[in-house]
């Protein structure tokens, strides 16, 4: 204990106990006492509540006094002071019961000497300043729990700051708390959130101060005490200290990752030394605090970054809507005048001219399929393509398509590249959408004719009864996929090779468009492959589907 007098506030009837209790203190060496006498129990709660003891010695025996209830009362009175009950030979049952409703200890009158009693008033003292201090600490580790979970409860960055005020402010005995989160363009602390203050009025009266973190926080980041906001040089507002008689602070840094995302500040009305254990409990408050701020601060990024994103595909997918459209009008017309002068109708060709035609109408024909893709890739991204099931001919269709690669009038293949088709009459109808089942199977062998320059491209389809499927597969002896691109490239313009030399046309549409048709319909596809010897793409479909 410091130099000064321990206390003791000594409730006792009997003038003579009371007499012999001031001498046995008399006779102690090295501990001085300070005796306050109470005769009756309505004195002595007034002077518990006028005044502060170190400790109390008690007789349960006064005239307005019950026994356990005097203790009872004196307990409710002060819990912070130690009890001593002081009983006679024939009292100890009843005092071994006190102890239960909280007094410290007890001793008996008729064996009392001064080494003794001050003995027993210090350990009681000890003890009581023990019991609180553990009860402090399991007070605060409860707090930092509930805290903990309560701002994890939300991502939202106002959310978190309030309930962290919230929560701080009936534990902790301070008249106010602030946060400020540095902004990183101005490197500024900002005012954001307060509790037991006008915040309109605080964040107006710091306004056009310097919070630089240079100023506000020492160069380690250290918490900062600040003994008198009033008149510290380091005070952001003193006029509003002044006014609302705000008198000590303890600056903490919101710190994550070794990064300072600001500061949250602790303030007293009356001086206050903020001591170390008490510093060391609010930077693991703060702690916790920047931990949670700091994801609130990254979902609010996630969020805007997201809101950015959607904007700029949505800007992207109208502009590409717009240009395809744009460019099919003329396309159609360069197309039609083609078909015109090939058919004789605006004069007699050359052998030569004939040529030339044929490759400006192939040219033309891709890029209206491009177009075309890039128009249906934009409908898929902004989720308005739609299936319309119905019964299909499975045969039928395969065998439309396969009409459409029958050079020279479809589809060109390589002279050193076979097509070859195997798929049994017995398919069944399947209920699916056909013009979609038709553009998936033509998008895989186009996409297989372009990455095969010799060998064998191989078209079937298999009907599986049990599983009530229908699998079809389009395999080549192309240049293969590597397995780090195999789901990159049922992405939206993305192809195994993206470089501007590639030899291969196309902007990475077609197995997109595959993909998300395939899902629409209720399907699935799969992929195997290995560079340099090939790629198998495999569709399957549900014979009778849900929505057909």
């Amino acid at each position: 204990m410091s130099d000064r007098p321990i206390r003791v506030l000594l409730v006792e009837d009997n003038g003579e106990d009371a007499r012999l209790v001031r001498e046995a203190l008399r006779e102690v060496r090295n501990t001085r006492f300070e005796l306050v006498h109470a005769e009756r129990l309505s004195e002595a709660l007034r002077r518990l509540s006028d005044d502060r003891f170190d400790v109390v010695l008690l007789d349960l025996s006064l005239p307005d006094g019950e026994k356990l209830d005097t203790v009872v009362r004196v307990h409710g009175h002060a819990k912070a002071v130690p009890v001593v009950i002081l009983t006679g030979f024939d009292d100890e049952a009843m005092a071994v019961k006190a102890l239960r409703e909280g007094a410290q200890d007890y001793l008996v009158k008729g064996e009392l000497d001064g080494n003794l009693l001050a003995r027993a008033m210090r350990y009681a003292i000890e003890r009581k300043r023990t019991e609180e201090e553990i009860q402090r600490h399991l007070q605060r580790i409860t707090f930092l729990r509930d805290m903990s979970l309560a701002t994890t409860s939300t991502l939202d960055l106002r959310g978190v700051l309030d309930i962290l005020l919230e929560k701080i402010e009936p534990l902790l005995p301070f008249s106010a708390v602030t946060v400020r989160l540095l902004n990183r363009e101005t490197g500024q602390l900002e005012p954001i959130a307060c509790r037991s203050l006008d915040e309109d009025e605080w964040k107006a009266a710091t306004r056009g101060a310097d919070a630089s973190l240079s100023r506000v926080l020492p160069a380690s980041h250290a918490p900062a005490k600040i003994p008198n906001l009033q008149s510290d040089a380091r005070s952001l507002a003193p006029d509003f200290a002044r006014k609302h008689g705000l008198v000590s602070g303890l600056r903490t840094p919101l710190i994550v990752k070794g990064d300072v995302l600001g500061v949250l500040t602790f303030i007293t009305k009356e001086e206050h030394d903020f001591g170390d254990d008490e510093v060391n409990f609010l930077l693991t408050l703060a702690g916790q605090a920047a931990t949670a701020i700091h994801n609130a601060q990254l979902y609010e990024d996630m969020t805007r970054l997201a809101a950015e994103l959607a904007t700029s595909n949505r800007v992207k997918s109208e502009f590409l809507s717009c240009m395809s459209h744009e460019l099919r009008t003329p396309l159609t017309a360069v197309l039609g005048y083609s078909a015109m002068i090939q058919d004789g109708l605006l004069g007699k060709t050359n052998p030569e001219q004939e040529k030339a035609l044929g490759m400006v109408q192939r040219q033309a024909d891709d890029l209206l399929t491009m177009i075309n893709g890039i128009l249906q890739a934009t409908q898929i991204e902004a989720r308005v393509v739609r299936a319309e099931f119905d019964a299909v001919d499975v045969v039928n269709l395969l065998d439309e398509i396969k009409s459409a690669y029958v050079y020279p009038f479809g589809y060109p293949l390589g002279n050193d590249v076979a097509l070859r088709w195997d798929y049994p009459s017995t398919l069944p109808l399947i209920q699916t959408d056909k013009g979609k089942l038709k553009q998936i199977l033509q998008n895989l062998i186009n996409n297989a004719i372009k990455f095969t320059e010799q060998g064998t491209i191989s078209v079937s389809a298999r009907h599986y009864l049990e599983a009530e499927t229908v699998e079809f597969r389009v395999a080549d002896t192309g240049i293969g996929i590597a397995k780090e691109l195999q789901t990159v490239i049922f992405q939206m313009f993305q192809q195994v090779d993206s470089s501007e030399t590639r030899n291969h046309g196309g902007v990475g549409l077609g197995l997109y468009i595959v993909k998300n048709f395939t899902e629409l319909l209720g399907g699935k596809v799969d992929l195997a492959s290995e560079p340099e010897k090939g790629s198998i793409f495999t569709v399957t479909f549900p014979v009778a589907n849900g929505e057909g």
